[in-house]
């Protein structure tokens, strides 16, 4: 009886529901985009701890950022994953010393602390692929990335 009343209710009031529910749809989705605005949507790739893949990790980074965009996406990179189970490309503690671009080639210096491959990081090797992997993806004006860590080039 109860059921048949509900069928009714829906039947005789179809337009009202279908107005409320397209307005709650409208409302979240404008919530969602009100509440990125200003925000650049950057995409990070970090190693998975027992794994040998990677792990896609969305942020939505300030898109007037003090020290510029491309400098706060390496600061971010170097602070790690978020996610459960994400492992850092460097040693944690590590620090960017410099970060500039200079016809189409971004030069990043990192500490002496990137080289000791603790806390979980990858091998210096596998960090700096993964780290220009990273940068070409979000950037693709960059054409050549040349790191250094405590003044020394690593080469590819």
């Amino acid at each position: 009886m109860k059921f048949d009343n509900c069928i009714n209710f829906l039947q005789k009031n179809r337009l009202k529901i279908a107005l409320i529910v397209g307005a709650v749809v409208i409302f979240f989705a404008a919530l969602y985009f009100v509440s990125h605005l200003g925000m650049d949507r950057r995409v990070f790739y970090f190693p998975v701890s027992g794994s040998s893949r990677n792990q896609k990790e969305i942020r939505y980074l300030d898109s007037h950022p003090v020290q510029g965009k491309l400098a706060y996406y390496v600061d971010e990179l170097i602070l790690g994953p978020s996610f459960y189970r994400g492992r850092p490309l460097f040693t944690p503690g590590t620090a960017v010393d410099y970060c500039f671009v200079k016809e189409k080639t971004l030069y990043v210096g990192l500490s002496a602390e990137a080289a000791l491959q603790e806390g979980g990081a990858f091998s210096v090797e596998e960090g700096s692929a993964l780290f220009k992997k990273n940068i070409k993806k979000n950037f693709t004006g960059i054409k050549n990335i040349e790191l250094f860590i405590d003044g020394n080039f690593i080469a590819d």
